[in-house]
This record gives C-alpha cells, sequence and structure tokens, in this order.
C-alpha cells in the first residue's frame, strides 16, 4: 500500500500501526511463554531426574504395600491349612528354596539380591506371625478343623508365587526411590493405611516393611 494513500487515509493508518503492534506484543508473549515453561521444565526435571511426579511415587509405594497386604491375608488359610494337616508354621526347606529362587530373579530385574532376598525373609517373618496368633487362638477355642479350606500346593503356593512375581515388578519401579527420606516417610504413612486386616497388628506390619526403610539410594541427592 502506498505511502501517499496512507497518508491521505490517516485513520486507517492508525489502524493498521495498532494492529502491528497489537500482535508483535501477542508474538512476543507467546515466545516469553515458551522459554519460562522450557526453563520451568528444565528445573523441575533437574530436582527429579527420573521425571517422576510425587503423585507417581506415592501410586507406586501403595501399590507395593497393596501386594504386602494381600501376601499377609493369605496367610490365615495357609494357617488353617497346615493345622488340618498338624503341619509346622515353619518350613525351612520351603524358605529357603524361595529365598534362592528371589536371588536369582532379581538379578534378572537389575535388582541388589541380598536386599531382595531380605525384602521376602520379612515377607516370611510377618506371615508366620500372623499364622502363629491363629495356631495360638484355634488351641484355646479347641478347634480340631477347618471346613473347605483351599490346598496350599494346588491353590495357595500358586497364589503365593504370582504374589511373588509382582512384587519383583512393584520393586524394580520403586526402587530408585527407596532410601530416599520422603519415600521412607511415604511408606510409614501409607502402611499404617493399607496394611490393615485380620490379624495385621502393628508389629506384623513393622516387620513386613522394615527392609523397605533400609534401602540405600544414590539417586536421593539429586531429587
Amino acid at each position: 500500500m502506498k505511502l501517499s494513500f496512507l497518508t491521505k487515509h490517516p485513520l486507517l493508518f492508525i489502524i493498521i500501526i495498532f494492529f502491528e503492534l497489537f500482535f508483535s506484543s501477542r508474538v512476543v508473549a507467546a515466545s516469553f511463554k515458551l522459554e519460562f515453561a522450557a526453563k520451568n521444565s528444565g528445573l523441575l526435571q533437574s530436582a527429579n531426574p527420573q521425571g517422576i511426579t510425587s503423585a507417581e511415587q506415592q501410586l507406586r509405594v501403595d501399590k507395593l504395600l497393596k501386594l504386602i497386604q494381600q501376601r499377609l491375608l493369605i496367610a490365615h488359610d495357609v494357617a488353617r491349612w497346615k493345622w488340618n494337616h498338624k503341619r509346622p508354621i515353619e518350613d525351612r526347606k520351603r524358605e529357603q528354596e524361595l529365598l534362592l529362587k528371589v536371588r536369582q530373579q532379581a538379578t534378572i530385574h537389575s535388582l541388589e539380591p541380598d536386599t531382595v532376598a531380605a525384602f521376602f525373609q520379612a515377607q516370611i517373618e510377618a506371615g508366620k506371625l500372623i499364622q502363629a496368633v491363629d495356631f495360638q487362638n484355634w488351641q484355646k477355642q479347641g478347634i480340631k478343623s477347618f471346613p473347605h479350606v483351599p490346598d496350599l500346593n494346588l491353590i495357595l503356593r500358586p497364589s503365593l508365587d504370582k504374589l511373588n512375581t509382582e512384587f519383583l515388578f512393584a520393586l524394580t519401579e520403586l526402587t530408585q526411590f527407596l532410601g530416599c527420606p520422603q519415600i521412607r516417610e511415604l511408606i510409614q504413612s501409607r502402611s499404617q493405611v493399607i496394611i490393615q486386616g485380620d490379624g495385621i497388628v502393628k508389629q506384623v506390619q513393622s516387620v513386613a516393611i522394615s527392609p523397605l526403610l533400609q534401602f540405600q539410594s544414590t539417586s536421593c541427592s539429586r531429587q
């Protein structure tokens, strides 16, 4: 558009200048927002290099704690089967086989075998605490046997084996955060909410989660 035409129509000239300034300011503002968002994202990423939010961390903690709860509740049926078949609570051979197996699986999942074995040993001990109380109560009550108890070898142990596999995946998802103060606090607080049920007293809770509170992590300082 020729300048002579614009000078003859000053109102149109002003309108054109206004729109140019308006759109220029919008472009600058948009660029600033993008730059700020990028910088802010970089700060968040450096604070949490894994890119996992606190909400996602809690979901992972809850997942692991729910698996612990499920395993502990199965201990009642295990105890009923042992009571019916006059078997002792402790089965050292079975325990050692399980610990050897999870050590081997830990390597596959890039987990520390000793740490994983300590975690599973704790689950075994917590389950035995529940079974011991069951045995004491049934002895006092004079109970001879229980009807319709799931078979230990055909049903209960396969269910426990499935849970054990899920444990390994849950530990893999959470292992980079275990040992960090905020995760230890989260495990302690959420365990009181999630690890609940028949026979799950504070001592059982404490034994089950104790190895999770002893993890060491090299990534905590960067979170």
